[in-house]
């Protein structure tokens, strides 16, 4: 038998510590003195949760990467369109026709998404629409010749195919693309519907999907003709990703709904010990064999899950939120600065009451330390842990102008806002800080007015474009956002975000992902271009939120979402290490629950190959 050295061509290292792993160590082997073990670096394959779809559905048309994938129509006969960058969800260019049970093909750059159905029921409502996505915006291009929905796609924008699908019974229909107009061509041998489709127009492969009863049969295309290949281990429909000499299929429904994953090597199919984390059917893919994405479903209800599978060595860690340690107040509306390991809570409403208390976070408990002078909710912050300032808010009976410091120890009272002003917004620091927005009335009064503040006064500088109050907030006082938030009660929410340079405010062509009020967000820690907002309402105190929004500088995307759905959090902390403490939920309105947020992190991980 061959020993180590004559197959790699060398001998084991001895090493005092696990060398740096990347993927380029892979199926290197190692011996590691400190802990007497033999490691190696081995090929891993696995689902990992990612960041939910802003709008859940199933039936829709996916294409593009496990990084730069696209989601358009659905069920509901949608049309909205979501980007997905690898990390979150963003709104895309609405489809033209909207529509479910339409097949996709081609990046998210270049995308194409055709037939469809754009009512129920009867095969009246069944489209031949094809649309072309250029990254941006879809337009309208020549029809199927036969209207079909829930076919298969494979290809590119130019060099697009069809294949399968379902009019009033199963087809065996295929059709070619050429980047204006569709080309019948030789039909599958098995008419089928609810299937995959990977590889392009000259190298496509057909699998899974229903029949007169669920089927397992696979087909390949030459760019002329099928040809029955070997089967999958499976009988189902299936969604899919990849190339006909490596494809992957995952998800559907056996009946009942399915988690499993296989791969084809051009020759036989291999069930992959991955399993989706979430069983579902009509949910579709993205990507290639060794990464991709499944998006949406039914499971059983319309669903927002993505999920990525990675092929590799590298072990992929989702963005999560966890249970932290409860706050000693149960409250909401208060305001939090600061980071993970050293943030400060004050202020907030509970029992009819507004709060003075203070707490700091050392990232593992909460602890009471010296009480705000005057008790209020819905205050502005900005700041530190030891140099905060608290500014406005509302103390019964009304709105109040009153601004405190605090120094690490105790608040020391201040000079006050220029206006009575409640769900004002903040960032900066304690010298340099900047505070903006608020209501100032009755109904709802919104105000676009914009202070600075040096430590010992506030002083007035040009104003919000939109007038409005209890959005979310990050940055310094040169650099801030503004996100979310409404300029009455309880409806005109809003998704627009302002940029702050020193001077004016700029609209970003950014907006949220979904419109949100009273959310938690990080203040001081975020910045201009990394911010996050999580939680919140839809308009009135029964519509709580529990998803998470980031913002990159240029959009919003979609992140995991909370554990619990509520609005006025106190937030505080980074992108990627955040916490969200308190606030508002149903039934139980006032919360003490503290979740922190890690993001995603991606390692390579040595395995324990035996033990001296």
């Amino acid at each position: 038998m061959a020993d180590y050295t004559e197959i790699k061509g060398n001998r084991i290292q001895y090493l005092d510590s696990d060398p740096t792993l990347t993927s380029a160590n892979e199926g290197q082997v190692w011996y590691n003195t400190a802990t007497g073990t033999l490691k190696g670096l081995v090929h891993l394959e696995a689902w990992s949760s990612g960041s939910p779809l802003a709008t859940a559905r199933a039936y829709l048309a996916g294409m593009g990467t496990q990084t730069a994938a696209l989601a358009a129509g659905g069920q509901g006969f949608i049309s909205s369109t979501e980007e997905y960058n690898g990390s979150g969800w963003s709104n895309g260019g609405d489809l033209n026709t909207a529509r479910s049970s339409a097949s996709g093909t081609g990046t998210q750059t270049a995308g194409l998404a055709f037939g469809g159905t754009t009512g129920s029921p009867g095969s009246a409502n069944v489209t031949g629409s094809t649309e072309e996505y250029d990254g941006s915006s879809w337009t309208a291009s020549n029809a199927l010749n036969t209207s079909t929905q829930q076919f298969a796609g494979a290809g590119t924008q130019t060099a697009g195919l069809g294949f399968g699908g379902y009019v009033s019974g199963n087809l065996a229909n295929t059709e070619e693309y050429d980047g204006t107009s569709w080309t019948a061509a030789n039909a599958l041998n098995t008419s089928v519907r609810a299937h995959a489709g990977a590889g392009i127009q000259t190298a496509a492969v057909s699998f899974g999907g229903f029949s007169t009863t669920f089927t397992n049969a696979t087909e390949e295309y030459d760019g002329t003709s099928w040809t029955a290949v070997n089967n999958m281990n499976t009988a189902r429909s299936t969604a899919g990703a990849g190339t006909q000499n490596a494809a992957l299929a995952f998800g559907g429904s056996t009946p009942p709904f399915s988690a499993l994953t296989e791969k084809y090597d051009g020759t036989t199919w291999t069930t992959s010990p991955a399993t989706l984390a979430t069983a579902r059917q009509n949910l579709r893919g993205a990507g290639t064999q060794l990464a991709a994405l499944a998006m949406g479903g039914e499971a059983p209800g319309a669903s927002a899950a993505t999920e990525e599978y990675n092929s590799s060595v590298n072990i992929i860690t989702a963005g999560a939120w966890a249970s932290g340690a409860n706050t000693n107040t149960a409250r909401y509306g208060a305001m939090g600065v600061g980071t993970l390991t050293a943030g400060l809570i004050y202020g907030g409403y509970e029992a009819s009451l507004s709060r003075t208390e203070t707490e700091t976070y050392d990232g593992t408990s909460w602890s009471e330390v010296n009480d705000l002078n005057t008790g209020r909710r819905y205050v502005a912050g900005f700041g530190t842990q030891t140099a905060a300032v608290a500014a406005g808010g509302n103390t019964p009976p009304g709105r109040v102008t009153a601004s405190e410091e605090y120094d690490g120890s105790s608040w020391t009272t201040g000079n006050s806002i220029p206006t009575s002003a409640q769900s004002v917004r903040g960032a900066g620091l304690l010298t340099s800080g900047l505070v903006f927005g608020g209501n100032i009335g009755a109904g709802g009064s919104a105000t676009a007015n914009t202070q600075t503040y040096d430590g010992t006064s506030y002083t007035e500088v040009n104003d919000l474009n939109t007038a409005r109050f209890g959005g979310g907030s990050a940055g310094t006082q040169t650099a801030a956002l503004y996100f979310g938030g409404t300029f009455s009660v309880p409806a005109n929410i809003q998704t627009a975000t302002e940029e702050w340079d020193g001077t004016s405010w700029t609209t970003s062509p950014g907006s949220m992902v979904a419109e949100r009020n009273q959310q938690g967000s990080l203040n001081s820690s975020g910045s201009q271009n990394s911010a996050l907002s999580f939680g919140g309402n839809s308009g009135t105190t029964s519509t709580q939120n529990a998803d998470t929004q980031l913002y990159n500088g240029t959009v919003w995307v979609t992140q995991p979402s909370m554990a619990s759905a509520r609005s006025y959090i106190a937030g505080f902390g980074t992108v990627s290490s955040a916490l969200g403490a308190g606030g508002y939920g149903i039934p139980a309105p006032t919360r003490n629950q503290t979740e922190e947020f890690t993001g995603e992190t991606v390692a390579a991980t040595a395995s324990t190959l035996t033990t001296s």
